[in-house]
């Protein structure tokens, strides 16, 4: 079913474009990067239902990542399924991206009918996977994205819409350490521009509402000059 959101990463702006074009025909909602530190951002702003990746992506930039550092990263952090492209269809690279976390490996020049079929066989393994309900449930804690409502134990609790947001980020990536200035940008999308010590303020208060005891929290843990992860 097409609809789904994809990130389509390569530094080759023709072969970003057709591709794009591709799979805009196609129904999809296209997004793109052209290095891998853009790629990254986008991953966590997006949230993607897949990601197509340049495994000969150029290492440039501030932050510069080639493309087995990409898939590296979002190996880490993500479920997202990859989809590897490349110029080469040497057997060890391939198993090199197979064995670091791709879903699946096409060389190029590629058949775009071909093309098609693998996204679509990738797409359709996660639908199978996917759960089916979007309720996060953690030990005594329940929250409800869709109807953004928040339970401790069996206990309904009120948390403001930047707490909601604040918490519903940290808890869709447990393990993931988050900085302050990415939870500002993705709780806030873009629209606080004040100090980002006003994330332990409201961290504080949801502590104070879901933790049993809020001097011990057990859901959200403050990572020392870093900032938090749940």
């Amino acid at each position: 079913m097409a609809g789904e959101r994809i990130l389509v990463v390569d530094d080759d702006r023709a072969v970003l474009e057709r591709v794009r074009k591709q799979l805009a025909r196609e129904g999809y909602d296209v997004a793109t990067s052209e290095d891998g530190a853009g790629a990254l951002k986008k991953v966590v702003e997006l949230e993607p239902d897949l990601v197509i990746l340049d495994i000969s992506l150029a290492a440039d930039g501030a932050e510069p990542l080639d493309g087995i550092e990409v898939l590296r990263r979002v190996r880490e952090d993500f479920e997202t399924p990859v989809l590897m492209l490349s110029a080469t269809s040497v057997g060890a690279v391939k198993v090199m991206a197979l064995t670091m976390g791709a879903d699946d490996y096409l060389t190029k020049p590629f058949d775009p009918q071909e093309f098609l079929a693998r996204i679509r066989a990738i797409l359709r393994r996660m639908s199978r996977t996917a759960p089916s309900a979007s309720e996060l449930q953690f030990p005594g804690l329940r929250i409800d994205p869709e109807s953004r409502r928040v339970w401790k134990a069996d206990e309904e609790i009120e948390l403001t819409a930047i707490e909601f947001e604040l918490l519903l980020t940290l808890a869709r990536r447990p393990n993931r350490v988050f900085s302050r200035d990415q939870l500002i940008e993705l709780a806030w999308k873009h629209s606080y521009y004040g100090v980002p010590k006003v994330v332990d303020v409201h961290i504080g208060h949801i502590r104070k509402k879901i933790e049993v005891d809020p001097a011990k929290p057990q859901h959200i843990v403050t990572v020392r000059g870093v900032g938090y992860r749940f």
